[in-house]
């Protein structure tokens, strides 16, 4: 019988033929146009030790064995990939909110994999949860350009009662407090939109000579 693709019990025609063993074999047009050599399944292994790699796989191979990034270093992916891929996630969490709680309870406090002791300062740790930055998000979404300024280059969310304040006041003393506070830590009220230079100067911040732009 000979290898190959098989369409309602029948074999097609051989077009080409095993590199090693000749064996008669189908190899689609397109497969042919992009492929240096066929084989049969029992001859595959032995062809690819015998003939090779290309110049460009091995240099491919040899960065990936290099940076261990499976040589994708650098490589940027479009906007609308990056879009297209938030959409699809945003979809599959809403439909799926217990796994999403799920996720949550496995990755919090010392179950998470950089766990260090509760080391991270509450003010710190309270700015990396997912409210604070959805209070960012509607902050700047409302503004839409800096509030001082009109600046609409590298915007950031300024609480005007400033967030050590409020978990003071509060006597918040952990994330779940936080989150029971939620209303009056993330009201929308309290933030207005600076870019980052008008919010250096709010907090008497000065930038690094090597400081780098968020883009």
């Amino acid at each position: 019988m000979i290898e190959g693709n098989y369409t309602g019990g029948l074999v097609r025609t051989p077009n080409t033929q095993c590199v090693l063993c000749e064996k008669p074999l189908y190899r689609r047009p397109s497969d042919m146009a992009s492929s240096r050599y066929a084989a049969c399944m029992p001859c595959r292994g032995r062809a690819q030790t015998i003939i090779g790699i290309t110049d460009k796989q091995k240099a491919g191979l040899s960065q990936g064995r290099e940076k261990g990034t499976n040589h994708r270093t650098g490589y940027r992916h479009r906007e609308e990939s990056k879009a297209k891929t938030a959409e699809a996630n945003k979809a599959f969490w809403s439909n799926h909110p217990e796994q999403l709680a799920n996720r949550g309870e496995k990755l919090r406090g010392s179950k998470h994999y950089k766990w260090k002791g509760g080391a991270t300062k509450l003010n710190v740790s309270i700015r990396q949860m997912d409210e604070n930055r959805k209070w960012m998000e509607a902050v700047k979404e409302r503004d839409g350009k800096c509030v001082r300024c009109s600046s609409v280059e590298v915007l950031e969310a300024h609480h005007k009662v400033s967030l050590v304040v409020l978990i003071k006041t509060l006597s918040s003393t952990s994330r779940d407090d936080a989150r029971q506070n939620a209303s009056v830590l993330w009201n929308i009220e309290n933030g207005e939109t600076l870019c980052q230079d008008c919010h250096y100067k709010e907090h008497g911040r000065k930038k690094r000579a090597n400081h780098r732009k968020r883009v």
